[in-house]
């Protein structure tokens, strides 16, 4: 490394951190301090990456809009699945060389990939980030929480890959913005595109977590499990049986998170889905999960914030593409398509017992359908029907 230059002032390192994200392609940006973080959650913590941190920036390299509706219309998965690797990946670049920028002035820094980045808890909990980028940006002004908890920005909602830097410089703090301005006018788009239920609580439950004296609210999420069983790509049919995610599963989505009614199909959809063809255009480079199945994760959801959008009438558009989008079946080539239910029932039907268990339920009288969202339409699909009705 080349000796350090002449150091800069607070204002012009302050300037010239955010001039370098917009520049790299970012299009948001945001600044916090271990003051505006004061109280906050563990994963706001600086020190934990950085012995000393005094300051992080936080910023967002948007999505392609474009692939964004190409997966949500089911025309193409691996489109957005190349592009959100790619605006992570450079996200990660860009806090990777802003602080060997930084340390050329004389200070400290550290940067926060995008993601894939958790410490190292005790078995059986939840993962934790190293830092939140979420928390970060919404006490550094680049968004508004949404009612699903996901970072909406002004200009690109939800659809942006966050990344940070973090250094023992002394940054001005940039504030939160203002809630009045917040788009998101509870209108349930991240609700209705989410087969698991993850938001269901948020109808009545919420979450306010302080960060340095200032509260930020947003819906109470269920069972993380819920979502990485659907999101993963374990399962992906709605339970109106109309749609699905990208996902060829047809496996029970439970309405409760005991663990007597999730934990079972958790365990039955992940060996199926180990088994199954893997889906073309390969998956997220996940190291936990590769290193527990010798696979990669195919991105098959992330709806929720996928049809977000700052524009309501947009927000609409998007919803309604996801629900007209048919429901995915696989070919014995691994190659999906999206069809409508009728056909996806006979797909399924014709399937061989040994083939179809990789789809769905071979023993559908484990599942009570009075725990268990789908029963109605997976019925079609040979799993149990609901005692005393019809269908």
């Amino acid at each position: 490394m080349a000796p350090a230059a002449k150091p800069l002032s607070k204002e012009e390192l302050t300037s010239k951190v955010k001039e370098f994200a917009l520049i790299s392609g970012a299009c948001v940006v945001g600044i916090t301090t271990r003051e505006t973080l004061a109280g906050g959650p563990p994963s706001t913590d600086l020190s934990y990456v950085l012995e000393g941190a005094r300051s992080a920036v936080t910023f967002g390299v948007p999505l392609n809009q474009d692939k964004i509706l190409d997966f949500l219309g089911k025309v193409d998965r691996a489109g957005h699945q190349k592009d959100y690797c790619l605006a992570s990946t450079i996200a990660t670049g860009i806090a990777a060389e802003m602080a060997n920028f930084v340390k050329h002035f004389g200070h400290a820094a550290v940067a926060v990939l995008a993601n894939q980045v958790y410490r190292n808890e005790a078995p059986g909990t939840r993962r934790q980030p190293d830092l939140s980028h979420r928390y970060l940006a919404v006490r550094g002004g680049i968004g508004w929480f949404g009612f699903s908890g996901n970072v909406l920005t002004p200009s690109h909602g939800p659809n942006v890959q966050f990344a940070t830097m973090v250094t023992d410089a002394g940054l001005e703090p940039t504030e939160p913005l203002p809630e009045q301005d917040n788009y998101c006018d509870d209108c349930q788009a991240c609700n209705a595109a989410c087969p698991s239920g993850f938001f269901r609580n948020g109808k009545t439950d919420k979450v306010t977590i302080t960060m340095g004296g200032v509260d930020f609210t947003y819906s109470q999420r269920r069972r993380y499990d819920r979502c990485t069983y659907v999101c993963g790509g374990k399962t992906g049919l709605h339970q109106s049986g109309r749609w699905s995610t990208w996902s060829p599963a047809r496996f029970p989505i439970p309405k409760t998170d005991e663990d007597e009614d999730l934990l079972p199909v958790l365990t039955e959809g992940e060996l199926a889905w180990r088994a199954r063809p893997e889906l073309p255009g390969g998956g997220l480079q996940s190291p936990g999960q590769y290193g527990l199945a010798k696979r990669d994760i195919p991105l098959t959801c992330g709806n929720c914030a996928l049809v977000c959008h700052p524009d309501r009438e947009e927000r609409d558009r998007r919803l309604k593409l996801l629900h007209s989008s048919g429901v995915v079946i696989q070919n014995e080539d691994g190659r999906v398509e999206a069809v409508s239910p009728k056909k996806a029932k006979a797909h399924i039907a014709a399937m061989e017992p040994g083939r179809r268990a990789l789809y769905e339920t071979p023993t559908p009288e484990k599942y009570d359908p009075k725990k268990y969202w789908g029963h109605k339409h997976h019925s079609q699909y040979g799993l149990a029907k609901t005692p005393g009705k019809k269908g």
